[in-house]
């Protein structure tokens, strides 16, 4: 359930990044939703934020929030910005695959062929979704959302490899208010923020974006690969622009074609095989724990 509803509050962004750009820039919009999430993080985690008092951790932290807030949303909109929703999506998306591969070299995660096929045909069924609605073209858009799904899985595999100790509830939150300066900073300096021109709309997309679909969401995230290797559940993750469809169908109105319900079914498929694996991984634990208890 918790994974359904951070699907579907990333799942609504899309089209919500679009209205979003009706009335500010893509950094201003960057600059909003980590402010809100600062903040909202604040309210409803401050009980279980441990700050931390070593500098190690502290620089750990700031890099993860580089990586997987400002690099990431920041290539990511920019690229948006220039391309169409179907392009972004599908290019944004190809994070569970690097992730895949990131998780094997520096995680040392085995990947079996379950996970292997899962995460393929997950892919391949994204794919058929927006097939209808590719249209490439060279651009400097596409290479910014390739870099931007290049750092969100680097940032994931970090999260892994560096800040489990760390605490969710912390690096959750520290994550917005480490990085938030670096962009106010940047935006500041490129004039990219216009205070005079903020509207009651764009205030209200930002407000969701920052609270349930940044804050509450990236807690659901990081909870995830907490528990379950980055090769278990990254297929899963194609849910997201899968959803997106829906939401654009119903706020848009745009129409879905025979490749949609297709591509539907593969994710499906996809996320089933992958889902098989994190069963078994869950029942050999609590068997190995049970042993352990028996002895």
């Amino acid at each position: 359930m918790a994974f359904l509803a951070m699907a579907s509050s990333w799942a609504l962004n899309y089209p919500l990044v679009k209205f979003a750009y009706a009335y500010q820039s893509a950094l201003s919009l960057l600059f909003f939703r980590i402010l809100f999430a600062a903040i909202f993080s604040l309210i409803i985690f401050w009980k279980h934020i441990a700050f931390p008092r070593d500098l190690k951790t502290n620089l750990s932290l700031f890099l993860f929030g580089l990586l997987n807030i400002v690099f990431f949303m920041g290539f990511w909109f920019v690229g948006e910005n220039t391309e169409s929703s179907a392009i972004s999506s599908i290019l944004i998306y190809t994070f569970p695959v690097i992730s895949i591969a990131l998780s094997a070299v520096f995680l040392r995660e085995k990947l079996t062929l379950p996970k292997a096929l899962g995460t393929l045909i997950g892919f391949v069924g994204m794919v058929l979704i927006f097939v209808d609605q590719l249209s490439i073209k060279p651009g400097i858009g596409l290479f910014f959302l390739i870099a931007g799904a290049f750092s969100w899985a680097l940032g994931t595999v970090y999260f892994k490899k560096y800040l489990l100790h760390v605490g969710n509830y912390t690096v959750n939150t520290l994550q917005f208010l480490y990085t938030l300066p670096v962009v106010l900073l940047y935006d500041l300096g490129t004039g990219a923020i216009n205070f005079g021109t903020i509207s009651f709309q764009f205030l209200a997309i930002v407000i969701y974006m920052g609270s349930l679909s940044t804050s509450v969401a990236y807690f659901v995230y990081l909870h995830l690969y907490s528990k379950y290797s980055v090769s278990s559940i990254s297929s899963f993750f194609f849910a997201v622009p899968a959803l997106s469809i829906v939401f654009s169908f119903f706020i848009l109105g745009e129409a879905s074609t025979l490749f949609t319900y297709f591509g539907f079914a593969l994710i499906s498929a996809g996320i089933y095989l992958s889902s098989r694996q994190v069963s078994a991984a869950k029942r050999n634990a609590a068997i190995q724990a049970l042993g352990d208890t028996n002895k």
